[in-house]
């Protein structure tokens, strides 16, 4: 592996300012939005120095037997 850093020294490098906190990226880390994906060593997250944020890689599923309200919600926000 090559030399890795923790996530609060990799989003230094990564993000411009405001960097995210410390929550939010032990939350990227675990959801896949961090490629390569990080490891946590111990109690620490540690990322490849060359690792680049993605975001969601792909869509959730939503259920069709939901609430239309929050079908509503989750597709596009309207109220109508």
């Amino acid at each position: 592996m090559a030399r890795t850093l923790t996530l609060d020294e990799w989003a230094l490098e990564e993000f411009s300012a405001p960097v995210p906190s410390r929550a939010t990226l032990m939350r990227y880390a675990k959801n896949g939005m961090i490629y390569p994906l990080p490891v946590k060593a111990g109690r620490c997250w540690r990322v490849e120095a060359s690792a680049r944020f993605i975001g969601m890689a792909e869509k959730p599923e939503i259920s069709k037997d939901i609430d239309p309200r929050l079908m509503r919600i989750l597709e596009d926000g309207t109220s109508t």
